[in-house]
């Protein structure tokens, strides 16, 4: 799929049905999650999420961090992009309250990042959906709520020993839209048609290619202000029943 089929799919989407979109609020992460130390921090962790990022070495491990309250929802999925380097990724969840490690594998995480239990989840699945125009294939994952109050942890790797590749984490439960959207749509867009394997000294896949990105945030805020005018206004001038 190449840069301009994706981000046509994407704006045919968006101006299709614009409420979909809120259901995993779009963005990309960049490398440096690679352990517990630099974990990538949600700091909403109840939001919905689609966050794109990538696996650059045989072995690495990304780390995301966040805090629950006893009750909260507790949902993390996989997915990978049906695109260029899409891979599939399984992943542990870490913190207070789960059960104990299943293995020597999901023990040592847990020892890496101070927890007391883990629930693990293998790639399974593997069947095909679009959202915002884009293709994915599913991988599966936990759906649940936290036990106990403080930090939990998601460590995504490749299912497959040495594998590297793009992924896609799906974490949180709470649909909304808004500004950020707009950008991180974009950013995802580029991210899913950027080239795999990066060649050395390549652009970032945020930067996209030939005004793509600058050209998905005007169009997708076109989209967004023209509907809330529209809406602003049916509501000012309600239609009326014929007589």
């Amino acid at each position: 799929m190449n840069v301009r089929v994706g981000v046509a799919a994407a704006l045919l989407f968006l101006a299709a049905a614009a409420a979909p979109v809120a259901a995993h609020a779009p963005m990309v992460v960049e490398a440096g999650n690679e352990s517990p130390a630099t974990a990538f921090v949600l700091e909403d962790p109840t939001l919905s999420r689609a966050i794109g990022a990538t696996l650059d070495k045989p072995g690495e491990t990304d780390w995301y961090r966040m805090d629950l309250r006893a009750g909260d929802a507790l949902v993390v999925q996989v997915t990978a992009p049906d695109a260029a380097g899409g891979i599939p990724t399984s992943f542990a969840v870490l913190g207070p309250g789960l059960p104990a490690p299943a293995d020597d594998a999901a023990g040592a995480l847990a020892t890496a990042a101070g927890a007391d239990g883990a629930l693990t989840h293998e790639a399974e699945g593997g069947e095909r959906e679009v959202h915002g125009g884009l293709g994915f294939i599913a991988w599966g994952g936990v759906r649940t709520t936290a036990p106990a109050d403080g930090t939990y942890w998601v460590a995504v790797r490749a299912t497959e020993d040495g594998a590297t590749g793009k992924y896609v984490l799906a974490p949180g439960v709470r649909e909304e839209f808004g500004a950020a959207a707009v950008g991180g749509m974009a950013d995802l867009v580029a991210f899913f048609n950027a080239p795999w394997p990066t060649t050395p000294g390549s652009a970032a896949p945020t930067a996209g290619a030939d005004g793509t990105v600058i050209t998905v945030v005007l169009v997708m805020t076109g989209l967004i202000v023209g509907s809330v005018l529209v809406a602003g206004l049916r509501r000012r001038h309600p239609s009326r029943p014929p007589c």
